[in-house]
């Protein structure tokens, strides 16, 4: 993002605050309500997709300070 702003930067880079607990919070809504109710699992289903979101929202969070580490050099 060239030519980005210091304050859109400050709320890009604040943002990863809330990326990895809400990540693993809908990751555990997922597994309790979806797969562990339906298939009775419980609790392997909530285990398994908040390790799942957890992943994703630390990769969101990588994705983040790379894109910003990019454009920060331009």
């Amino acid at each position: 993002m060239p030519n980005a702003s210091f304050y859109a930067r400050i709320g890009r880079l604040s943002s990863i605050i809330f990326i990895l607990p809400s990540s693993m919070a809908v990751g555990g809504l997922l597994g309790y309500f979806v797969v562990d109710r339906y298939f009775g699992m419980y609790p392997w289903g909530t285990v398994v997709f908040v390790l799942l979101g957890a992943a994703a929202g630390f990769w969101e969070i990588i994705k983040i300070l790379v894109l910003d580490q990019r454009s920060k050099g331009d």
